[in-house]
């Protein structure tokens, strides 16, 4: 009987011993103890061997010596007994057979350490027989600790160290092999000795003898972990190099050197809806492809391929494709050769550029070109291209025609020869024409210039020209464009213009004295019917019963001032004409519509009108010509008296306001109940009047005299009928706030005031 088992041979062992103990006991004989000592001492060091001898000399001497078995002679028989096992115990330990590991490791290491790469071999059970010392200083073991580890089955000498992962599949192809006795040929992660897990290679055979009974397990492991992350980076960048070829804008194709198609990327393969695989092989795809070419370039791209694969020159086309839509497209079809070392081709390599959108884009530009030149040479304008040097390149059709050029002029020899041409530019013109043109071309900068030009019947014409240069982002200039308009007739128009201006300018000048002549008229006039207003009242003063002196010798004043008054508005009337400024002086707005007030309290209560005066106190002063301003007002006043000659008495209110409409300017609003103004705007104009005895230049003299203030005079109908004049002048000074304004109304105006209550 054979025990190849490590298990076996120490449960027969066990079995043994426990039977010899068993017959001791029952037949009083120590010779069943000594078996079960020389079992255990079979599979135990020396030290253990040791204390087994002095247990089993104990049991022995207590069974010698029991009352039941004693006798003259047992002590001799104990002694016998320790004796003989004592003797048998230092033969065991000194003839014990040595395991093939230790006779490895003890006697024969030179020459496993000769096994290149990780050596181990096994029992047929499975049983570790040796491990090399490469592959002990890999897991980072003792021989000792091994063996140690070897004796507690028959996988933990290896299970131990491979990863958690890998053990269960290692464990299924192990026990297979030992079953069948197919060689192991299999890969697994091992813990190295600083803790990391490699990848090893185990290549394992069994060793058999003439009867083909397996003796052995002979094995190598070489470390493959460097090599399985080549693989896996080659992997991973064979993929990156998968996904980019399949996500490139671009349809890839490859072909062998015959021009058989062996590849056709994802795009391509979408974009066209063929593929190799299934039943698309090479031919089919290849006649697919050839019959996806429009009509009318299928036979060129057909030419153009066979062509480049039979010489081996690089192919390039462009071509219209239909697309799996059934759309067709322009394309720009590439291919080159790859060659080896010899110069053969080895592979094609081609790509298609879907350029169908550029193509219309390139389309679409020719055509806008196209109608560009058509404008360009419609247009009516004399338009013209020059080099960076001034050399002329282009001109369009209408300058071409009007100059009568012909190709040959387009290219001249200097700039200075375009510039001054003698049958071009008029010789007058010539020289200033040069210089410009020779000051642009150095300095860069625009040239705008008026000159005379010759049609191509002779004639001079005079044109505007206009040249800009077109410069680089880098601020270089790349070409000069100028344009010539044809500005004859308006030049001869303005010529015309100036002349009638002069003759106008003589006859407003004659007119003026007229005006002028009118205005004195008409601005006299009220003053001297105030002065025969107060002549009248100093008459009827003085032939008063008694005579009344004091108001005789009041309206006495008031007749020399409304002289003064008449004298001034000659003055002032002159100066407005003759553009003449005369000194100004702070003026009292509130003041001077009272006083205007009381100028005229007799025409207001003739015409039975009553005053709404709304004066804002503190209003600023400002500088004005009083007596310019006191002759506005008189003119408002008036106007709206005679506005409302055909209102009813009972509604004639003449309202007078005076406000501050921001920091820098003050109004004057004076408003009627009249029919209101049928053109607001010219009424300010001279010589236009609404009355049948009016001169039509009251209005006109106001605005003069308010803008010549910096002010604004204008008109505007009123919402419930009735008209209003306003004037606004700048506060020339600025004035602190004076006391509230008393407006002092003379007897006179409150007896209007009175009469229209």
């Amino acid at each position: 009987m054979q025990l190849t088992s490590s298990k076996e041979r120490i449960v027969t062992a066990m079995a043994i011993g426990g039977s010899g103990i068993l017959l001791a006991g029952l037949f009083a004989d120590p010779s069943g103890i000594l078996v079960a000592m020389v079992a255990i001492w079979l599979y135990t060091s020396w030290r253990a061997g040791l204390a087994v001898l002095l247990i089993g000399c104990l049991l022995t001497a207590a069974v010698i010596l029991s009352p039941a078995n004693f006798g003259h002679d047992e002590p001799a028989r104990v002694v016998m007994f320790t004796g003989s096992a004592t003797a048998l115990w230092f033969f065991i330990n000194i003839f014990k057979p040595q395991s093939l590991f230790d006779r490895v490791y003890k006697n024969i290491q030179p020459n496993i350490e000769d096994i290149p790469g990780f050596g181990w071999s096994a029992y047929p059970d499975g049983r570790l027989r040796f491990l090399n010392p490469k592959a002990l200083d890999f897991i980072g073991v003792s021989a000792e600790e091994m063996s140690r580890i070897a004796k507690l089955d028959n996988h933990s000498w290896w299970s131990l160290f491979v990863h958690p992962d890998d053990v269960e599949g290692c464990m299924q192809r192990w026990e297979h092999s030992l079953k069948t006795g197919e060689p192991i040929f299999e890969e697994q992660r091992v813990r190295r000795a600083d803790g990391t897990y490699r990848w090893l290679r185990d290549s394992a055979i069994a060793s058999r003898d003439e009867n083909g009974r397996i003796t052995a397990w002979f094995a190598t492991s070489v470390d493959i972990d460097d090599q399985r992350k080549a693989e896996a980076a080659l992997r991973e960048s064979q993929r990156q190099l998968q996904q980019m070829i399949d996500t490139v804008p671009a349809l890839i194709w490859c072909a062998n050197p015959a021009g058989e198609t062996s590849y056709i990327n994802k795009p391509l393969m979408d974009w066209t809806g063929i593929s190799l695989e299934g039943n698309h092989s090479a031919e089919r795809f290849a006649t697919a492809i050839v019959e996806a070419i429009h009509p009318e370039d299928r036979v060129l791209f057909q030419e153009s391929l066979s062509q480049a694969f039979e010489t081996g020159k690089r192919f390039a086309l462009k071509y219209r494709q239909r697309r799996f839509d059934g759309a067709y497209r322009w394309i720009d079809g590439k291919a080159e050769p790859l060659r080896d070392a010899d110069g053969q081709i080895i592979q094609w390599y081609g790509v298609c550029l879907d350029i169908h959108d550029e193509m219309e884009a390139h389309e679409a530009a020719r055509e806008r070109e196209a109608e560009l030149r058509l404008i360009v040479d419609t247009v009516p304008s004399l338009i013209w291209l020059m080099t960076p040097e001034g050399l002329p390149c282009y001109f369009n059709k209408r300058f071409s025609e009007w100059a009568g050029l012909d190709e040959g002029d387009i290219h001249s020899k200097t700039p200075d020869q375009v510039a001054a041409r003698e049958d071009l530019v008029h010789p007058d013109d010539r020289a200033a024409v040069t210089e410009a043109f020779r000051n642009a071309i150095a300095s860069g900068q625009s040239i705008n210039h008026k000159g005379r030009l010759r049609h191509k019947d002779g004639q001079y014409r005079w044109m505007d020209s206009r040249v800009e240069p077109l410069r680089d982002e880098n601020g270089k200039i790349i070409r000069w464009y100028g344009v010539n308009l044809d500005i004859d007739e308006e030049v001869r128009a303005q010529e015309a213009l100036r002349q009638s201006d002069e003759r106008l300018a003589r006859a407003l000048r004659a007119a003026s004295l007229s005006e002028l002549s009118v205005s004195i008229a008409h601005e006299l006039n009220q003053p001297l019917q105030a002065v025969v207003a107060n002549a009248n009242a100093f008459r009827r003063w003085l032939s008063a019963d008694p005579p009344n002196l004091e108001r005789a010798m009041r309206s006495a004043d008031w007749i020399v001032r409304d002289a003064d008054a008449a004298a001034d508005v000659v003055s002032r009337i002159r100066a407005l004409f003759g553009k003449t400024a005369y000194p100004r002086t702070a003026v009292d707005l509130n003041g001077l519509i009272g006083d205007a007030c009381e100028l005229l309290a007799d025409k207001l209560a003739s015409n039975k009108v009553k005053l709404d005066i709304n004066l804002a106190p503190y209003l600023p002063e400002t500088s004005a010509d009083h007596v310019q301003l006191e002759q506005v007002m008189l003119n408002l006043i008036r106007n709206g008296i005679e506005a409302m000659h055909d209102t009813e008495p009972r509604i004639r209110t003449l309202k007078i306001e005076s406000r501050l409409r921001d920091d820098d300017t003050v109004e004057v609003e004076v408003s009627d109940r009249g029919d209101g103004i049928s053109d607001p705007e010219r009424i300010f104009e001279a010589f236009y009047t609404t009355k049948q005895d009016g001169m039509g230049m009251g209005l006109a003299i106001c605005r003069s005299i308010i803008e010549s203030h910096g002010g604004r005079l204008w008109a505007e109908n009123g919402v419930r009928g009735g008209a209003s004049i306003t004037f606004s002048l700048p506060i020339r000074e600025a004035q602190a706030k004076p006391a509230p304004l008393e407006i002092h109304i003379r007897p006179a105006v409150r007896e209007l005031e009175a009469l229209s209550a």
